[in-house]
């Protein structure tokens, strides 16, 4: 709607005020780039490469593997265990007490996730402040390739602690990198060049609005599939090291060392055309983590101010866990129980990508056909989990035959969570994208991301324990279930136009008190 057009009967005072705005301030914006949107979804699919295939699938397995070989059978502590046999049962002597190797590498995966919310509440903030956004970015791009190379020391199944000892670093790393590459999101949504248009011609800040939601998602579900592409490429070539080498430890410690490797390759490559978009210079004499932890407690201190932002923080920190536990559950009763060799784990890993991807693009052109909102798109992959959980969780009540007991069970699962996973996880960054109040992109992807690791230790924890007092891991769907239940609950009741509405209050408002401080 152009503004020799604008009818002021049709619009609400928000829209007028947000209009007026408009006309009287016209700030100078560099419009997104087509360089700067591809260097993007390149750094994006070299990080995940890491995330989606070391960190969650081969270092869980090669810790599980060696604490299996390292330890003894759970019915006499004196015989060493024997991993030829199908469904083993043995333990490991971790400190003293005998574990569970499956659990043990659960917990390894939690303690990960406790320690990447305390480094990235300690740091993440000021990435929001001058140029850290992209120079942190390769910084713990280089920490993180340095934790896979340090791999290779691990040379026996003894020397599992090690493994131990770098998982979680890594996962730090990729958590960092996460947060303030997702950061990125909301500023690219709101410089993009058809928003920046709607803006000059005076549109109104519900035609902008949606113009923004577009572009987020669009981005966002590009950048899903190319970084599943991505991730595919990696597995490609873990696939082929696996088979060379024949299943080795030695393969699968050279395949982390090239994920790692791969990661930091391509983000140098790319940080040319990664404009970092600096924001408000860091205050001086401020220290960055006593800064990070002062700015995050303020964030939480405005929950009256923000609660929609606030309620999706909540349904996030609990579907985040539902969602990324299902897939922990899978990998440890197939690798376990249905006895997948690490070649196996490797196939119906790269079909998680593969399926992943598919779906990306697929939901993409269903939002864009039918024009979806985001709630709606969130809505129908909590409808497709349920759906699946439900299955899991009732089938091993009625018979011994179904409910994971079979190899094409785990094949099927892993093929239709790719279809769900980069949709639902896009869907809901653009939610965030949408809610949070401009100029804070990387605290509130900080929270996002704390928010999510900050739960993701509790499901790999209470699905150890369950098995800890059943003796099967497939009771542990019900945790997950649970979750997503009560996630979409809390998510439905969010109100995405009065989120919005209160976001740039809040902006407003902080930019006037910073203007009365100085």
């Amino acid at each position: 709607m152009s503004t020799d057009k604008f009818n002021l009967a049709n619009i609400s005072t928000t829209d007028l005020a947000s209009r007026e705005e408009r006309q009287i301030q016209q700030p100078s914006v560099q419009p997104l780039k087509r360089t700067e949107v591809w260097a993007w979804y390149i750094q994006s699919s070299t990080f995940c490469g890491y995330g989606w295939i070391s960190a969650w699938m081969l270092v869980p397995v090669l810790i599980q593997d060696m604490a299996s070989k390292y330890g003894v059978e759970v019915s006499d502590h004196s015989i060493p265990c024997d991993t030829t046999v199908a469904g083993f049962k043995c333990v490991t002597s971790i400190f003293g007490h005998y574990v569970d190797p499956g659990a043990f590498s659960l917990y390894i995966s939690s303690l990960g996730s406790i320690l990447s919310f305390f480094v990235s509440l300690s740091i993440s903030a000021v990435a929001d402040h001058g140029s850290y956004r992209k120079s942190l970015l390769i910084t713990f791009s280089a920490i993180g390739c340095l934790a896979c190379l340090l791999f290779f020391t691990v040379q026996s199944p003894k020397h599992f602690w090690i493994a131990s000892v770098l998982s979680p670093i890594g996962w730090i790393c990729f958590n960092i990198c996460s947060v303030f590459a997702h950061s990125f999101l909301p500023v690219y949504g709101r410089v993009h060049p058809d928003v920046l248009d709607a803006v000059a011609r005076g549109e109104s800040q519900n035609v902008v609005r949606k113009l923004e939601e577009q572009a987020i998602n669009d981005i966002s579900a590009i950048g899903f599939t190319y970084a599943n592409i991505g991730t595919i490429l990696i597995y490609a070539v873990c696939i082929g090291l696996t088979i060379a080498m024949h299943g080795s430890y030695m393969s699968l410690e050279i395949a982390i060392a090239f994920t790692g490797v791969w990661w930091l390759m391509w983000i140098v490559i790319v940080a040319p055309w990664l404009d970092a978009r600096p924001g408000t210079p860091m205050p001086k004499g401020q220290n960055w983590i006593v800064y990070s932890w002062k700015k995050t407690f303020n964030t939480l201190a405005s929950v009256r101010k923000l609660p929609e932002i606030f309620k999706f923080i909540v349904a996030w920190f609990i579907l985040s866990d539902g969602v990324n536990t299902i897939t922990a559950i899978l990998f440890v009763i197939l690798y376990r129980d249905l006895a997948f060799t690490h070649l196996s784990a490797l196939y119906v890993s790269a079909l998680l990508s593969i399926t992943a991807g598919v779906g990306s693009y697929g939901f993409l052109l269903i939002r864009q056909r039918w024009k979806l909102s985001t709630m709606t798109m969130n809505m129908i992959c909590l409808a497709l989990y349920v759906l699946q959980l439900v299955y899991l969780v009732g089938a091993p009540y009625f018979t011994t035959n179904f409910g994971m007991r079979n190899a094409w069970e785990g094949w099927f699962f892993m093929g239709y969570n790719g279809l769900i996973i980069s949709t639902f996880f896009g869907s809901c960054r653009v939610m965030l994208s949408e809610l949070c109040p401009p100029g804070d992109e990387s605290e509130w992807f900080s929270l996002y991301l704390l928010a999510d690791k900050g739960s993701s230790w509790v499901g790999p924890f209470i699905s150890g324990a369950i098995f800890s007092v059943t003796g099967d891991y497939r009771r542990a769907f019900w945790f997950p279930l649970v979750l997503t239940v009560l996630g979409t609950a809390i998510l439905g009741m969010i109100n995405m136009d009065r989120g919005k509405d209160q976001a740039q209050q809040f902006a407003r408002e902080k930019d006037a008190a910073s203007n009365q401080e100085h």
